[in-house]
């Protein structure tokens, strides 16, 4: 038997859009003589289709479109992933597989394990599955898995579920497993995946064939890279990852598709956010994308990732400089936009800003220095840059801030705060730098000055980001030890991060959610994003970096202002 992974990029809600796409990659299946292709989870609706589950309508809708994909096949069978209603107890669905031969559905599996932690809102939604699932076809018994009934496995979920699909289905004695996934990505999720992989098969036994969506759908970015697994865990077949494809594998043959994946931690990291700002403005109806460009690295980064997400001449870059900027940041920003052959405006903001500080000093009877003027810049970038969005129909702003500054507050609101997505949101300052060495591995992209000097908001004399926080390197470490591996603070500090710092910085992010609830959607990449994932409450009374007195030198925490 001949069996193919069709893994596309569906979008959520088109369920037309979807039909078609899905008819067109059966057609293709159909081409290699495959008997078998097999969709990822939920391919009809796209993943995840959130509350629109809740309007009969699209169920209704959901529906018909099922009845009109049973008209369409015949051979070869497929295999794909949709909501079902479920009109027994519980909860309103089931996530569930659907198996079409001849004009037929001739099975249905339902997911049993539904995930509850991190990104994932499926028990608002979804009923889980009892049984095994196990259909005899071509003289083989194929055994059906959906995405997270195969991750009950201790170090892949946070608490074990208390029944296991796999562990069940084995004893079912299948010759052949699927499993259909919409399985997003972070960084080093592929070689989490195969390893979780390689204990499932050595409990089955059996080849693995194991499709997963690719795409981006809002905050979330899938990354495919399909496959199939013999016996032993040795890869057989291999789709591309992050775009579409289609693969097949010969059971009879041993014959299959190869296709290469990413090799280097920053070449994934590039490729995820490269189609997550593509995807994002395909499926909004955007046209363009508007930038502000100031000479640093985290604007240099975003204008270049938005160049291959959709080319030059739809990205505007805008130069917004003040007496703060040195001249060397807007020759760096020119040369950028040069090298990516992007359209530049220049809105000097000088004038506005002493309008403003005229205003505010009238008002309050005396002059407003400090942070009061650094965030007023800011605040001018951002106003100015949401004008030209009005300005030009369908362009919207990229936010251009790093994880590293969001975990700590070192942002503005509604200043570099604003904008319809946010490109690096999730990408600690170290991976920024990553990120440009990258693309420069393609030719001088960002200018070599952008990759050595210190960084700076610009907005007083001689500013450093170090002069405000400790060093990002030190930053860096306790946000991804803290955010996204969960360590305690005992913890961090145990791994050689000074206390100070750790207090520090683990004080100001407690501090800064407020801010971070009003963010723009952030593309996710980590193991845990601020966002959709984190979801802590703002106002509370546990200090997250001192929950064990770990500081008994009665010193008391110096208090910083907002920098809101």
């Amino acid at each position: 038997m001949r069996i193919a992974l069709a893994q596309i990029n569906p979008t959520v809600g088109d369920l037309e859009g979807n039909l078609e796409k899905i008819l067109a990659y059966w057609e293709r299946a159909r081409e290699v003589s495959a008997d078998l292709v097999c969709f990822p989870e939920l391919a009809l609706c796209g993943y995840p289709p959130r509350d629109l589950l809740y309007r009969r309508e699209f169920l209704a809708a959901l529906e018909e479109t099922l009845r009109k994909l049973v008209s369409r096949v015949d051979r070869p069978a497929l295999v794909l992933g949709l909501p079902e209603r479920n009109q027994g107890p519980g909860h309103l669905l089931w996530n569930s597989l659907v198996f079409i031969r001849e004009h037929r559905i001739l099975y249905r599996y339902r997911k049993g394990l539904i995930p509850y932690y991190d990104i994932y809102e499926e028990p608002r939604y979804f009923e889980g599955g009892t049984e095994p699932g196990l259909l005899e076809f071509c003289g083989l018994r194929l055994g059906f898995t959906i995405c997270e009934d195969i991750w009950n496995e201790p170090g892949f979920v946070p608490k074990p579920y208390a029944r296991d699909p796999v562990r069940e289905l084995s004893a079912c004695r299948p010759q052949v497993t699927i499993n259909l996934s919409a399985s997003p990505f972070h960084l080093g999720k592929l070689s989490t995946r195969l390893d979780l992989l390689a204990r499932k098969i050595r409990l089955l036994g059996t080849p693995f064939f194991y499709v997963n969506q690719v795409g981006a759908q809002d905050h979330l970015i899938f990354d495919g890279a399909s496959m199939v697994l013999s016996p032993e865990g040795r890869i057989l077949a291999q789709a591309r990852d992050f775009e579409e494809d289609l693969i097949w594998y010969d059971l009879a043959t041993g014959e299959g598709t190869l296709h290469p994946v990413s090799s280097r931690r920053s070449e994934a990291l590039l490729k995820a956010l490269v189609l997550g700002v593509r995807d994002f403005f395909r499926k909004v109806g955007a046209r363009g994308a508007l930038i502000g460009l100031s000479g640093g690295i985290d604007s240099s980064v975003t204008a270049a990732i938005a160049v291959k997400a959709l080319s030059p001449d739809r990205v505007i870059g805008v130069l917004m400089p003040s007496s703060y900027n040195p001249p060397e940041s807007e020759e760096d920003a020119l040369l950028l936009a040069r090298n990516l052959g992007i359209r530049t405006l220049r809105l000097p903001i000088s004038a506005p800003f002493s309008a403003f500080r005229e205003v505010l000093s009238e008002g309050l009877g005396e002059k407003v220095s400090g942070l009061v003027e650094e965030n007023l810049q800011a605040r001018i970038r951002g106003v100015l840059l949401m004008a030209l969005s009005n300005h030009f129909p369908g362009y919207l702003v990229l936010n251009t801030g790093n994880k590293s500054e969001i975990a700590v507050g070192y942002c503005t609101l509604y200043g570099d705060t604003c904008g319809a997505l946010s490109v690096l949101g999730d990408v600690t300052k170290d991976l920024v730098y990553e990120l440009a060495l990258e693309i420069n591995r393609e030719g001088p992209v960002i200018p070599e000055r952008v990759l050595r000097k210190p960084p700076s908001a610009e907005l007083r004399p001689d500013q450093k980001d170090e002069d405000d926080l400790p060093p990002y390197y030190l930053v860096n470490n306790v946000v991804r030890a803290y955010v996204e591996r969960g360590l305690s603070p005992e913890e961090i500090i145990r791994l050689g991060i000074p206390e100070r710092v750790v207090r520090e910085v683990l004080g100001r992010l407690r501090r800064a959610e407020f801010k971070r609830w009003q963010l723009p959607p952030t593309l996710r990449v980590s193991p845990q994003a601020f966002g959709y994932g984190w979801r802590y409450p703002i106002a509370h009374g546990f200090p997250l970096e001192n929950p064990e007195r770990l500081y008994r030198s009665g010193e008391p925490e110096k208090k910083t202002p907002s920098e809101g």
